[in-house]
């Protein structure tokens, strides 16, 4: 055997030899980058919207999915283009985001209400909202417009 045999051979071995060290470590000399990123759900996934109209109520609900969270500070609501305050939001859970620093977040749900009693018939309210990924995917600022009745 030569020279160039018998290395070849030995580097073999070794490679085999620690293999099984990466086995439960889900390690592969072969992986694809692009298959260990974290797949993230498109927003409307992550974040489930849907709205009530009841009486004069605007009831706006999000199912967040876990793994994600809505910034409280980032909520808005404009009436005809108008700022309108959000009564009684409920308090946020304190977080640090490595985008926007030292914040308050909602996980799981949120519902807050817009009282629409005092509007026009036909007046446009339109829902501002933002959320990340606690995974680093930080989506850019929606919105959803509704028209009143």
């Amino acid at each position: 055997m030569n020279l160039k045999s018998l290395l070849l051979l030995a580097g073999s071995l070794a490679l085999q030899s620690t293999i099984p060290a990466f086995a439960n470590n889900n390690f592969s000399l072969f992986a694809n980058k692009a298959q260990s990123a974290p797949a993230f759900l498109p927003a409307e996934e992550a974040f489930v919207f849907s709205q009530l109209q009841q009486d004069q109520q605007l009831n706006v609900f999000w199912q967040i999915t876990d793994g994600y969270y809505l910034y409280k500070n980032k909520l808005r609501v404009t009436i005809n283009g108008n700022e309108h305050t959000i009564q009684g939001l409920p308090a946020g859970k304190d977080y640090h985001d490595e985008y926007f620093g030292d914040v308050e977040i909602f996980q799981y749900e949120l519902q807050l209400s817009v009282p629409i009693a005092e509007l026009a018939a036909k007046s446009e309210v339109t829902i501002h909202y933002q959320g990340c990924a606690v995974a680093g995917l930080c989506y850019p600022p929606m919105t959803k417009t509704f028209i009143s009745q």
